[in-house]
């Protein structure tokens, strides 16, 4: 007697799964490897995030000196000692050449995707002012875009399954 359709459905569903997960896990591993070579010295930088998460960052396999994620649509938070949450829209958050908080290190990644692409050169023109180095991810962005946003970067290619599916911007320093 053979396995009922539903059954065999429920089977080879929580297999690819199971296997789709892996290839998340292994894909986050790589990137995070990617992460770390541009940025050795993580555990000594001050960071900005915008408009990522602060459970990005606690749950990272890596930990700086200091974050501070910057979103619209959230409280001003002290989350731990080296993580807190500024309100503020991400895009246009602070100004080149303002006093104030210095950070080494500028992250934003995935809010160039979410970002009207007439708008990403003034998003672009707020990394490159927050920090000396930064880190930029983007699924939808071409390599020529990128290049004209951030020519000072280093402009990596992030596979998944021989595909391309997603390019990183960064400028080490």
């Amino acid at each position: 007697m053979g396995i009922p359709m539903r059954d065999l459905r429920a089977v080879v569903g929580g297999a690819a799964g199971a296997v789709a997960a892996q290839f998340d896990a292994a894909t986050r591993a790589r990137r995070w490897e990617l992460f770390r070579e541009a940025f050795p010295d993580i555990e000594r930088l001050a960071v900005v995030d915008l408009g990522g998460t602060p459970e990005f960052w606690l749950h990272a396999p890596v930990r700086p000196a200091r974050v501070e994620v910057v979103r619209a649509d959230a409280k001003p938070q002290r989350v731990l000692g080296w993580l807190a949450v500024a309100v503020g829209e991400p895009a246009a958050f602070g100004s080149p050449g303002d006093e104030g908080t210095a950070y080494d290190l500028a992250v934003c990644d995935g809010l160039l995707d979410a970002t009207p692409p007439g708008a990403r050169g003034a998003l672009a023109r707020t990394v490159r002012g927050l920090a000396p180095r930064y880190w930029v991810r983007s699924e939808e962005a071409r390599p020529a875009e990128l290049a004209g946003l951030f020519p000072d970067a280093v402009r990596r290619r992030e596979r998944r399954g021989g595909l391309t599916c997603s390019w990183v911007a960064a400028k080490p320093g």
